[in-house]
């Protein structure tokens, strides 16, 4: 598939996306509410870090932001099930208005020379609170989509949205400093936090989506390779972040593949941290460009996050990861060590733009080979861990920046900085291509995968997500692979040999042709399987269950849209006589 013709088709489906939701003014209100609750928190950040530079001292700037993180990564394990203990429009509405009083409170004690502890006190409780906002956030979307193709378009508009408020919160930031003061950005905050409690208020709260249950008996299942197949529905308690993260660093201790990729990770956090102190040092002591121009520095390099997470599909779907995490990890090195040389200032936004699509391109990448070497029960211990390591990492990277600034200078830290991934990656290169040569790479799956109308629009990388949770199952001549009536337990897709599909009595179509998909209709809908397919020859297909076919399907409106299309034709088909196939 070409890379014009994905380009078209994600355009097509923010088309979709947009005219989804904007019919919905329920979810309107919500996106629009995190989009400020976004451009204030990533604005925020900027302003604190300035007003710490002018009111304690350039060496405070490495202080302020782990008196930040830390007690955010803390509150986190308490913040995530909140939203499942309350009503989730009250907890979003309480998170903004407490977000928009610890803005104040800031607000106030910077411009009025409060004591610098209150201040940072009253910052720390703001970042903290955000942790609070997205679960609350996320939980609340399904009780007020009307539709599963709402549910869907308001899913993938809010991860926009928040890459949207990556880039206007220092833009905006910067436009404030021009004429004001880090305190007049916090207040600024505030009032919008206050905006964004007043915009989710009164929402007509619909009941929730039903929930997905995995692994319902009743069907044929064939022989599976690597599937227990007992068919018995299981429960597990959720778990805190904290646990998540404890359970993830057991993974960490237990594989040294995983290790070498998470350092890495963690490294990624490390310079992400050091460029918050760095882009503050470089507007107001080398680059001349003022308060306001350490806003346009952050704001570039979220503009090239954004254009990253475009360009990293293109490097995802190939076998060897090793190379493309290195190519990403040389284009933002090479990016902060020309910045730290002297390139003039009307080009370092620039080079912080071409930066920023590495930035994020080793983020995917680098989660993509963890996908491949982790077994996938322990994944998400691993990637709880990884995003406690990653708040450490950011801490480290601001606390240690202002010794690197006093021993070498602010240019010879960024020049540092910027070679400390490209020398990781070298060290380890032996490791790496290692790990590429040993990891699982689900090559026949995903090329059958690809090759399904319903799944082929999914992106590569979730489709290489989704194709190492399936598994082969095989099927006699006589074998039932659905039966008429039964519960919706599985999505097939067939890789060889050939079907029958009948209702009843009535013979609706044989099926044979390779990638064809098998049983949407019931897992769409909610409903008994609608037809019986029986195998007619040796048959071996691909099976997805329940749970994971609707994650995938209805976390992507292009993958959602072709699911509700071929249903709607079978099942119009299937009512009137011989059709296109079984449900």
């Amino acid at each position: 598939m070409s890379v014009l013709g994905d380009a078209r088709r994600r355009t097509a489906a923010t088309g979709r996306v947009l005219r989804a939701v904007t019919r919905n003014p329920s979810l309107r209100r919500v996106l629009l509410a995190y989009l400020l609750f976004a451009t204030v928190e990533f604005g925020t950040w900027i302003a604190v870090l300035l007003w710490a530079y002018g009111a304690i001292g350039p060496a405070s700037v490495g202080l302020v932001a782990p008196a930040q993180l830390l007690p955010a990564a803390l509150f986190a394990a308490v913040s995530s099930s909140i939203a499942d203990r309350y009503p989730r429009q009250r907890v979003l509405v309480a998170g903004y208005l407490l977000q928009g009083a610890a803005y104040a409170t800031t607000a106030a004690g910077m411009v009025l020379g409060a004591s610098p502890v209150v201040v940072v006190v009253a910052a720390a409780a703001a970042a903290s609170l955000l942790t609070l906002t997205r679960p609350a956030q996320g939980s609340l979307l399904p009780a007020l989509a009307r539709t599963p193709d709402e549910l869907t378009a308001a899913n993938g508009l809010a991860g926009t949205v928040e890459g949207a408020g990556l880039l206007l919160g220092p833009l905006s930031a910067a436009a404030i400093l021009l004429a004001g003061t880090p305190g007049v950005v916090l207040g600024a905050g505030a009032a919008t936090c206050v905006l964004a409690a007043l915009l989710v208020t009164r929402l007509p709260v619909a009941a929730a989506l039903p929930a997905v249950v995995v692994g319902s008996a009743g069907t044929g299942r064939g022989r599976e390779d690597g599937a227990d197949g007992d068919g018995r529905e299981t429960t597990e308690a959720p778990e805190s972040a904290m646990a998540r993260i404890l359970g993830g660093l057991r993974v960490l201790a237990d594989g040294g593949e995983t290790r070498l990729i998470v350092l890495i990770m963690g490294l990624r956090m490390v310079v992400s941290g050091a460029m918050d102190v760095l882009f503050v040092m470089l507007a107001l002591q080398v680059l001349g460009t003022g308060e306001s121009g350490a806003g346009v520095l952050n704001a570039s390099l979220g503009l090239g996050t954004l254009a990253g997470g475009a360009v990293s599909f293109v490097l995802i779907g190939r076998r060897s990861m090793a190379g493309a995490l290195a190519l990403s990890v040389a284009v933002l090195g090479v990016a902060l060590v020309l910045i730290g040389v002297g390139a003039p200032a009307p080009v370092v936004p620039l080079l912080l733009a071409a930066g920023g699509i590495g930035y994020a391109t080793i983020d995917v990448v680098g989660r993509t080979i963890l996908q491949r070497v982790t077994d996938d029960r322990r994944l998400a211990r691993l990637l709880g861990a990884l995003e406690g390591i990653g708040l450490v990492g950011l801490s480290v990277g601001t606390a240690l920046t202002p010794l690197g600034i006093t021993a070498v200078g602010i240019q010879g830290a960024t020049i540092a900085i910027g070679l400390v991934m490209p020398v990781a990656v070298v060290l380890s290169w032996v490791g790496l291509r290692r790990i590429d040569s040993r990891a699982n790479v689900p090559v026949r799956e995903l090329a059958l995968l690809r090759a399904n109308v319903v799944l082929s629009p999914l992106p590569i990388p979730q489709l290489e997500c989704v194709a190492r949770r399936t598994h082969w199952v095989t099927f006699e001549p006589g074998e039932a692979l659905i039966r008429e009536g039964d519960p919706g337990d599985r999505y097939f897709v067939l890789a060889s040999g050939s079907l029958r599909v009948t209702a009843g009595t009535r013979h609706l179509r044989d099926a044979a042709t390779v990638g064809e998909g098998l049983g949407e209709i019931a897992l769409l809908r909610d409903v008994p399987r609608t037809a019986t397919v029986t195998a007619m020859t040796p048959v071996v297909t691909l099976a997805l269950e329940r749970g994971d076919f609707l994650e995938a399907v209805t976390g992507h409106q292009q993958a959602h849209d072709a699911g509700r299309r071929v249903a709607a034709e079978r099942a119009a088909h299937d009512a009137t006589g011989p059709g296109p196939g079984p449900g």
